[in-house]
């Protein structure tokens, strides 16, 4: 009844949604922890949302903010950084590899630290 023209497609999409999706809930909180382990809990982060590439191969976050913890706003400005694309090859194996998720969250973390200029 379907035919591979058909079930090819589908496959794929449902990978690709699946893994936005994975990326925006789960991936995203581990991503902000790691940053804030980091810079030794000295800066949080905040990203409004991260989408993969079309063929799995890149992340991009979207509007990402970051904020001294632990001090008063007033004195000092968060750091935004409105879009930042990581590349990322083998994406579609962040879910199911534990570690390629820690060697991912870690480059993506050395990324927003080095475009938002914060000195370890």
């Amino acid at each position: 009844m379907l035919s591979p023209g058909v079930l090819f497609p589908a496959a794929y999409l449902l990978a690709y949604l699946s893994t936005n999706i994975y990326l925006n809930a789960d991936f995203k909180k581990n991503l902000a922890q790691s940053v804030s382990q980091e810079t030794g809990n000295t800066w949080q982060v905040s990203i409004k949302s991260l989408n993969s590439g079309f063929i799995l191969d890149s992340v991009t976050l979207n509007h990402i903010e970051l904020t001294p913890a632990g001090t008063p706003a007033c004195n000092n400005q968060p750091i935004t950084i409105p879009n930042l694309k990581i590349p990322c090859p083998e994406l579609e194996k962040l879910m199911f590899s534990p570690s390629k998720r820690l060697e991912s969250t870690q480059a993506m973390c050395k990324k927003i630290l080095a475009d938002g200029r914060i000195v370890q």
